[in-house]
């Protein structure tokens, strides 16, 4: 009985590397376009514990090794919105009357390496991870108060500023380079169509220099380290 079980089990095994074999992924180089949601948030950040919401968009090129069975390299350009958001209590209210918002554009370079299974000859799916590195191109940071506590719609003052370039506070903006690990899974539907889920853990701290130095004259205990944090997801096109 023992040997007829195992007799069925290597005759199921043998069919399912064989079926894996013939969907097995073609070697090559292919390109995709892809636009999704960010939500981000910055960790660490002293009352920043919000997530924000935005935009992302890029381009990618997949390297499928020949004879790797669908291991595969990829490298990209991304445009992506990050940062985070926070309420506070100004002037001692007793009411979150105030609002913090950096909103934290970026170029990426993506360079990760991938897998991918064909469990049909028009479905796929994959999974990557690896490094990226960014550098920030554009954002704000604003401040919103309510300064007299009765309604935070209402906003008595108002600032916004540049989130790198920021010459009227230096000491307020973060750097502009960033880096960290990234990964990725999604589908893809006849050779084309994808869907993918991806977060993004900062390795970087984005504190600039000159703000830590001030913070330590002011005799401010050490700040800790702030890195973004990201959850995307997108659809893309394969060409």
């Amino acid at each position: 009985m023992k040997k007829i079980i195992y007799f069925i089990l290597a005759l199921a095994l043998g069919a399912g590397n064989a079926r894996a074999l013939e969907y097995e992924p073609a070697s090559g180089m292919t390109y995709m376009g892809f636009f999704g949601m960010n939500v981000s948030k910055l960790q660490n950040h002293l009352g920043f514990d919000k997530a924000k919401v935005g935009a992302t968009l890029g381009v990618k090129v997949d390297y499928v090794l020949p004879r790797a069975h669908g291991t595969y390299l990829t490298a990209g350009l991304d445009w992506t919105m990050k940062g985070g958001k926070a309420s506070f209590y100004y002037d001692n209210s007793s009411l979150e009357n105030g609002t913090l918002k950096y909103d934290l554009h970026y170029l990426e370079i993506p360079v990760r390496v991938g897998f991918r299974y064909n469990v049909m000859e028009n479905l796929g799916f994959y999974g990557e991870v690896g490094p990226y590195f960014a550098i920030g191109v554009g954002g704000k940071h604003k401040c919103r108060i309510d300064a007299d506590g009765t309604d935070a719609r209402e906003v008595e003052k108002q600032e916004t500023y540049p989130a790198f370039n920021n010459d009227e506070f230096p000491k307020e903006g973060f750097q502009r380079w960033d880096a960290g690990i990234s990964f990725r899974v999604g589908a893809e539907y006849e050779q084309h169509y994808n869907l993918m889920i991806g977060c993004d853990w900062g390795l970087s701290d984005l504190y600039r220099g000159s703000y830590r130095d001030a913070a330590h004259d002011a005799g401010v205990p050490t700040l800790p380290k702030v890195k973004n944090f990201n959850f995307s997801i997108t659809v893309g096109y394969r060409f």
